[in-house]
């Protein structure tokens, strides 16, 4: 059974990597990092959604509306990879937005 979420108007997620980027900036970031004992972890499930996984026809407007239960589900994760080469061509020819805007 799938796991579900819901936040309440306003509610944010736990803290993760962003927050203590915003905090301690970006060597403190890299000091965090080098302090971890465990594995860091990566999704590509926003990446992929352009490329593959979900045959490049995801739009901006529904990532954003799982963008917060994603970080409230995983705020173990060490970043979420949002970028791949095939964004702004998908974005262009097949959802019809504009790639700078997203």
């Amino acid at each position: 059974k799938p796991q579900t979420v819901t936040l309440g108007i306003g509610e944010k997620p736990a803290s993760g990597t962003k927050q203590i980027l915003d905090e301690r900036g970006a060597e403190g970031l890299a000091d965090w990092v080098k302090e971890q004992k465990s594995v860091l972890l990566t999704d590509t499930t926003f990446r992929d959604a352009h490329q593959s996984l979900l045959a490049t026809r995801i739009r901006s407007n529904d990532l954003k509306k799982i963008a917060n239960p994603t970080a409230a589900l995983w705020p173990e994760l060490f970043s979420l990879e949002m970028w791949g080469g095939a964004t702004f061509d998908v974005a262009y020819r097949f959802l019809k937005e504009d790639p700078w805007k997203r």
